[in-house]
């Protein structure tokens, strides 16, 4: 049997076509230049047509390198894009991308995933240098499912860290989605072009926890400002009562926002005074950093301390003090009661030495039982009242500051709050004390000091040195939260509180020993009638 012998292939030249040919027509290997001169194809052909593995060249730079079938690009193959210079390896059909590929581009970028007719669509991974996606694709954009992760945070704010997994339409994140921000913070919610929009659940980084309504990437009813919660105004307090603040978060509508989390700060401060010039707190006021802080009361005030804990006193209580008050009153009420008893024992003595000499001798007896000499003229009268009070001057800290609170569905209450002890040459104080000194030695007079006034005064001071002094002083909250939620700081409130003095306790008044005329004749016709005996 005769062995078959392929058909010859003969080789053709013409200013179109170099290869092989058989009947006429292109077979085999051959290099073909289109007529227009813009393509060039080398490669297999089959009865006239590509067909096989083959490289077609653009005049612009452009090629292809793959497979044909029946004179279409169809199959795999690899294509570079001069004008992008975009490089393809994967799947073509008729011409285009279209089937599983990898798309390099110039940036080091890659995209790797599904094709169709030219365009990324269906499940793709797409990386960038500041970004990766994987999901899905329509129409050459980002679409359905798909998770976005960006690059860390660069300087010109290109990328910002965070991670997105949700819905996509247009490029655009639409539709159920969360959002881990780089900061730590979480959005769980709905998206609507870009934006939070519809309901969603907000953790901010600061603490602040928004669960409700968005509208275009901002809550629906967000907090603008803080609100003291009081049944009159100016608030009045005594020395050393504590009081209770409650702060609310409210919106434009003077609605209570349900923010949780966010970090409300309380302070105190008192009317601040310009020093004169010359005076030494003007001197110390340069080094001080303590600035003052404007208010809508028509002036400015600097911090005074506030506190939640209790101050612990080692001197004498407050009861001590009024006990002493009232017994040195009682002393003065006693040395006037004596001074008309003594004139009127001298009108009525009128009787003999001895019995004279008796009387003074009782009276004496009975002074003394009161703690009063008579010798000198009257009370003795000590140079200064004596009192409990710590002379030396030592330091003391200042009691630690109220701690700021986080707000619970957009309230903050602080229990047990007292305004402190003054610290040691505080600037509104000794400013005070300068005018006023300043204003009693321009006076011509020194009024005269009773001892009541002057034992008021002391006591008055004592109590400063354990309580704060009385006088208005201004309650202020301040929203510290950091960051700040969504960027945005809500306005401060302010309040005014006036600090008075502790309610005087009615005691009964000590009546002194009087002078008993009956008695003392008494007393002297039974020490004449044993002298006559």
């Amino acid at each position: 049997m005769a062995t078959q012998v392929p058909p010859a292939r003969a080789l053709f030249r013409s200013h179109t076509y170099f290869g092989e040919k058989h009947k006429a027509l292109r077979n085999g290997h051959g290099v073909y230049v289109f007529e227009n001169q813009y393509f060039k194809y080398e490669g297999e052909w089959v009865k006239g047509k590509k067909h096989g593995f083959g490289k077609l060249l653009l005049k612009d730079g452009t090629y292809y390198e793959g497979q044909f079938n029946q004179g279409e690009i169809t199959g795999t193959g690899f294509k570079f894009f001069s004008e992008t210079k975009c490089k393809y390896k994967g799947q073509f059909l008729k011409g285009e991308m279209h089937g599983r590929g990898i798309m390099e581009f110039p940036d080091s970028s890659e995209y790797e995933g599904n094709f169709v007719h030219n365009r990324k669509n269906g499940y793709g991974v797409m990386r960038t240098p500041l970004t990766q996606y994987d999901g899905g694709y329509q129409g050459n954009m980002r679409h359905g499912e798909g998770r976005m992760v960006y690059a860390p945070m660069r300087y010109d704010k290109t990328s910002n860290g965070d991670r997105y997994e949700g819905y996509w339409v247009a490029d655009k994140r639409h539709g159920p989605g969360v959002l881990h921000c780089a900061d730590g913070s979480i959005f769980d919610g709905n998206f609507d072009n870009d934006e939070f929009h519809g309901h969603g659940l907000y953790r901010h980084i600061s603490g602040v926890i928004y669960d409700g309504m968005w509208l275009k990437g901002f809550p629906a009813k967000m907090a603008s400002k803080l609100h003291i919660v009081v049944e009159n105004t100016p608030m009045v307090i005594r020395q050393g009562t504590p009081f209770t603040i409650t702060v609310q978060c409210l919106n434009d509508e003077n609605e209570v926002v349900g923010d949780e989390g966010r970090e409300i700060q309380i302070t105190a401060g008192f009317k601040y005074y310009q020093p004169s010039k010359g005076s030494a707190l003007f001197d110390m006021i340069e080094d001080v950093e303590d600035k003052p802080i404007d208010t809508p009361f028509g002036y400015q005030v600097v911090h005074y301390p506030l506190t939640n804990q209790e101050q612990e006193n080692d001197g004498p209580s407050e009861e001590d003090e009024e006990q002493e008050l009232s017994q040195s009153q009682t002393q003065l009420d006693l040395k006037e009661d004596e001074d008309e008893n003594q004139n009127n024992k001298e009108e009525e003595i009128k009787e003999g030495e001895d019995g004279e000499k008796l009387a003074e001798n009782e009276k004496q007896d009975d002074e003394k039982e009161d703690g009063v000499d008579n010798s000198g003229g009257g009370v003795e009268e000590p140079d200064e009242i004596p009192n409990n009070t710590t002379t030396e001057t030592e330091s003391v800290p200042l009691p630690p500051p109220v701690p700021n609170c986080r707000s619970e569905e957009g309230v903050c209450v602080w229990n047990e709050v007292y305004l402190a002890p003054a610290p040691p040459m505080y600037r509104p104080f000794v400013a005070m004390e300068e005018a006023e000194n300043d204003k009693k030695s321009s006076s011509r007079g020194k009024p005269a000091i009773n001892k009541v006034d002057k034992m008021r005064r002391q006591k008055e001071k004592a109590l400063e040195e354990k309580y704060a002094k009385t006088g208005e002083y201004v309650l202020m909250v301040h929203d510290v939260t950091n960051p700040p939620f969504l960027g945005r700081t809500i306005e401060p409130a302010f309040l005014l509180l006036k600090l008075k003095r502790p309610e005087a306790k009615k005691r009964a008044k000590k009546e002194g020993k009087k002078w008993d005329t009956s008695q003392h004749i008494r007393r002297s016709m039974v020490a004449t009638e044993g002298s006559e005996d």
